[in-house]
């Protein structure tokens, strides 16, 4: 934006002399002092104009230093219309106008007139520098002043205020003005209230944070946070161990970390969440030690880990298919063979991990059903038709069964074949390679 010198000095030989033409610079203090500030202002006619209708500006410059006085009139930022001169001794161009000699007032007050035009509905502002000076052809003992106006032409408009972080929220601050205009210019909110105009995270609707900022511009410092014990964290990596030095704050602060429980508070690697590598170490302080990590090899019940972290993997054995709900011969496949090789008869079905008997209750349908499936080595679950059991025995578990699981027989009403039965495939069991969980 360009501001005006209305007066200034050039070396001559002798005293240095005021130039009487106005001159366009940054301000008329640099070039005259010593003398007092005038009182500046500026009158807009009509206040509430249409678009292409004329805006006649009234400059007055009280004689505070002198009858004499000079101005500079531009527009604050770029608005669709021009400047026209009314007067003699002053000079417009589309942006601005001055004077061109100085002009001598009486009343105590200097005046003059300029005129601008809007071509579009726009908002404008207009500033105005003045000079209140004494006449001598010096630039000693004269004085400036300024004047600022704000308005709409062709809208109602609103009032946006400097949003140079482009948070929704503008600046209150005077040393950056508002700008009425017909919509939010670019650059610009319309909602005032941000305190700190060049942090986005610093607003009115802003959450407080733990920053020693008043991030919501209540007036207040991390408010509203919520304060809580961290423990002594010696390796710096965020997590502090229980039984040590603890403080309360609003968030970590240098040797303190939160107290879930580092396992190894003397290495930055070993904290609780970590990743989890393969080196015989319990990494993400969860009590296991390279879970998830060794090579893998095997199917079903063959499913192995590597033992330590080489790439070496030997698959259990496979045994023989039967109805269990598992992968017995390692395969892929669960319970995938006839009913009479998984049941020991082609009458009874295996069911989601158990033969079910000939009549679909559950159970074997007589003892000589019970008598060839214990033959065949594979259970019949439940007790005879007459049994108070019948068709409520449980399947087999989800997972192997432990060493030293025992299968119980029926208590009353059980045939002796059903019984039978239940013992053989509790020893077929046992003679079978035993299987630890995969790790």
């Amino acid at each position: 934006m360009a501001v005006a010198v209305l007066a200034a000095f050039v070396a001559t030989t002798g005293a240095a002399r005021a130039r009487s033409a106005g001159i366009v610079a940054l301000g008329c203090e640099g070039c005259h002092s010593g003398g007092k500030a005038p009182t500046v202002t500026l009158m807009v006619d009509p206040a509430n104009p249409a678009v292409g209708e004329p805006i006649t500006l009234t400059i007055g410059v009280s004689q505070a230093n002198g009858p004499t006085a000079g101005f500079y009139l531009t527009t604050a930022f770029e608005a669709p219309g021009a400047f026209k001169a009314l007067e003699s001794g002053t000079a417009a161009s589309s942006s601005q106008v001055m004077h061109t000699m100085p002009r001598t007032g009486s009343g105590g007050t200097t005046t003059f007139k300029a005129q601008w035009t809007a071509t579009s509905a726009t908002g404008v502002a207009f500033d105005l520098f003045a000079l209140s000076a004494n006449g001598d052809k010096r630039n000693q003992g004269d004085g400036a002043g300024a004047a600022h106006v704000e308005l709409t032409v062709g809208c109602t408009g609103a009032t946006y205020y400097l949003d140079q972080d482009g948070d929704g929220y503008g600046t209150t601050d005077p040393a950056y003005p508002t700008r009425r205009d017909c919509q939010q210019p670019a650059g610009y909110a319309s909602k005032p209230g941000d305190c700190d105009d060049f942090r986005a995270s610093i607003h009115p609707d802003a959450p407080e944070q733990c920053d020693m900022r008043d991030n919501d511009c209540n007036g207040k410092v991390d408010d509203d946070v919520i304060e809580q014990s961290y423990c002594e964290d010696q390796d710096g990596d965020g997590h502090g161990v229980l039984g040590g030095a603890t403080k309360v704050d609003c968030k970590p602060s240098v040797g303190f970390g939160d107290c879930s429980g580092d396992c190894d508070d003397r290495d930055p690697m070993f904290f609780p969440g970590a990743v989890e590598i393969c080196d015989s170490r319990d990494n993400d302080c969860d009590g296991q030690v390279d879970e998830g990590v060794r090579q893998p090899c095997g199917v079903g019940l063959c499913a192995r880990f590597a033992v330590g972290c080489g790439t070496q993997c030997t698959p259990g054995t496979p045994l023989p298919e039967t109805c269990n709900g598992y992968d017995d011969d390692c395969d892929g496949l669960v319970d995938e063979d006839d009913n009479a090789t998984l049941c020991g008869d082609a009458s009874v079905p295996c069911v989601e991990g158990r033969c079910l008997g000939a009549n679909g209750a559950g159970g074997s349908s007589s003892s000589a059903a019970g008598a060839s499936n214990a033959s065949a080595g594979t259970a019949v679950l439940g007790s005879s038709a007459g049994s108070a059991n019948a068709g409520s025995a449980p399947g087999l578990p989800a997972s192997p069964p432990p060493a030293g699981c025992a299968f119980r027989g029926p208590t009353t009403g059980g045939s002796w074949a059903a019984a039978l039965g239940l013992l053989l495939v509790a020893r077929r069991r046992n003679q079978r390679p035993r299987h630890s969980p995969a790790r």
